[in-house]
């Protein structure tokens, strides 16, 4: 027999629950309301092949656990990774798309936030998101691409004699 008290209760719980999901995402949002994504330059062309893949978690460097989710960043999305001269061009569903600098760290990573796969399983891009005062604040954001696709974007981007760096080591 079901206690009504007993459902009562849990139905709250879950309420209060979602409630404050609710507000932490809010106040999450505000706190971070003066981050954009820098422009991207017009007339990009691809200096390698594009790949496809999912943007897991864009995340504050040496904060790991903050996810940042100032200009819809703070969703996963499909993306493609297009390597220019200038650096990655990422364009995902739903977003604006951005551009990673060249020149900027790229390395591999086993989890990210709320996402673990296996050794080596996501890419991970560092680059920066621009604050209200115009400062640069640098952000990293994780990629699961094919171990092929994967490959092949580091390729592109990491000189062959220079090592890859482990996000998360």
């Amino acid at each position: 027999m079901v206690n009504p008290v007993s459902v009562a209760i849990v139905v709250a719980l879950l309420v209060l629950a979602l409630a404050g999901m609710a507000w932490s995402w809010r106040r999450r949002r505000r706190a971070q309301r003066g981050l954009a994504l820098p422009p991207v330059p017009s007339g990009l062309a691809a200096s390698g092949p594009a790949v496809r893949g999912l943007l897991v978690a864009t995340t504050f460097v040496d904060r790991p656990l903050d996810r940042v989710v100032a200009a819809g960043l703070g969703f996963r999305a499909p993306a493609t990774l297009t390597p220019t001269a200038s650096g990655v061009l990422v364009e995902r569903a739903g977003g604006d798309p951005f551009l990673v600098p060249a020149g900027g760290d790229a390395g591999t990573a086993s989890w990210a936030l709320d996402k673990g796969v296996e050794r080596d399983g996501l890419t991970v891009l560092a680059w920066a998101l621009q604050g209200a005062d115009g400062a640069e604040v640098p952000v990293e954001s994780a990629f699961r691409l094919t171990p092929d696709a994967q490959a092949a974007l580091l390729a592109t981007i990491r000189p062959a004699d220079q090592e890859v760096p482990r996000a998360d080591s």
